[in-house]
């Protein structure tokens, strides 16, 4: 988290402190604890995009039942698979071990932790390009960020221009 805060810098926007509460009854929606790096990370720079191509969100208010299901949902993903299950190899949550969204990207990648394992700091992060490409890799939602900035470990389909030098988080205006 470090490394990333220190080549991103201060967040325009401080959220300022943790939200317990969201986080509590977002995880008692999916039935998983969240990897704790990816909320670190929400709490202090809050849903925004990463030189404009990356968009992370997270909820940033309580939420009803409907409101979390809806938030939370892959339903678009698994009407999208119908017919479809060889181009994606991965169950979608709540099946055992599916994927959770974290983020999508301006050419409608989509970002998620395989929620496989009982330790979400060690899931692994996946990625799914538009046309149905998947790129899987391991380490926690910060080492990945980093690494993709770093240039040394990024999807095939991720634009090799993104991110640029200086690349800032731009947060949502809420």
């Amino acid at each position: 988290m470090e490394r990333l805060q220190a080549r991103l810098g201060e967040p325009e926007k401080a959220w300022g402190w943790a939200r317990r509460e969201i986080w509590e009854a977002s995880e008692r929606h999916l039935g998983v604890t969240l990897p704790a790096d990816y909320k670190a990370f929400m709490d202090v720079y809050g849903p925004g995009t990463l030189d404009g191509y990356l968009y992370l969100d997270r909820p940033t208010c309580l939420m009803t039942p409907g409101e979390l299901e809806e938030y939370w949902s892959l339903d678009s993903w698994r009407e999208a698979r119908k017919g479809s299950e060889d181009l994606y190899p991965f169950p979608f949550h709540p099946d055992p071990g599916g994927l959770i969204r974290w983020g999508h990207d301006e050419h409608g990648g989509e970002y998620y932790f395989l929620a496989s394992g009982s330790d979400p700091d060690n899931w692994e992060i996946v990625v799914g390009s538009e046309s149905a490409e998947w790129y899987r890799t391991n380490g926690t939602f910060t080492e990945f960020l980093t690494r993709c900035f770093d240039g040394l470990d990024r999807p095939p389909f991720m634009p090799r221009s993104w991110p640029e030098a200086g690349a800032r988080y731009d947060p949502f205006n809420s």
